[in-house]
């Protein structure tokens, strides 16, 4: 179901205009922004171009849309394929943390392997918004090799990074994380990182069982 359902029936260019627009008071410009975004891509090529052009001049809540719809569904036009991926690389290196979360996201969704020493250079970037993209990277493209990772990042300073690991973690359904786990629930000072950890021990036993 749509966030947005009054978007649902608009035209590519009444859809435009809205994303042309500031976002409405107390809306979540991000996910407003995606709402659009998406609808936009579902319009076919005229759609996607136009999303591939706002690409260089969108802020940053856009740009995040754009790379969103962009890689949400796998699309299929050719003027877009080939450079996709070279786009998404260039946004590793982009000033803002948030586009390079984006980024590394959409380079998950779309199963790009290819880009895991760019992407595992970004570990320790400042941003836990970053580091946090990384780990879901890893136990997504190359779930085998995220174990020994995210148990590290269970020890990061922000708890962003923290809830991140254990989130993924739970994903991952690996036993052998469940100790690490209930160490969290124990002493980890942050609710939100206690809540994920026993989420994730949750979703584990129940695979195992």
């Amino acid at each position: 179901m749509s966030f947005y359902p009054e978007l649902d029936h608009l035209s590519l260019e009444q859809l435009i205009k809205h994303f042309r627009l500031p976002p409405p008071e107390r809306e979540d410009a991000v996910l407003y922004f995606q709402e659009i975004a998406h609808l936009i891509a579902t319009n076919g090529e005229d759609g996607v171009k136009f999303l591939w052009q706002e690409s260089d001049k969108a802020n940053t809540e856009k740009l995040q849309a754009i790379l969103f719809a962009l890689t949400e569904t796998p699309l299929q036009h050719p003027f877009v394929q080939p450079e996709l991926c070279k786009l998404l690389v260039r946004y590793l290196h982009d000033e803002r943390p948030l586009i390079i979360m984006e980024a590394i996201d959409s380079l998950s969704r779309l199963g790009v392997i290819g880009s895991v020493k760019s992407v595992l250079g970004l570990r320790e970037h400042s941003s836990p918004y970053v580091r946090s993209s990384v780990l879901r990277f890893m136990r997504t493209l190359y779930p085998e090799k995220a174990l020994p990772l995210l148990i590290e990042s269970l020890k990061d300073p922000d708890y962003i990074v923290r809830e991140s690991a254990a989130d993924e973690l739970g994903e991952l359904d690996s036993v052998e994380a469940i100790p690490f786990l209930n160490s969290l629930i124990e002493k980890d000072p942050h609710p939100d990182v206690r809540q994920a950890a026993q989420t994730s021990i949750d979703l584990i036993s129940s695979v195992a069982c």
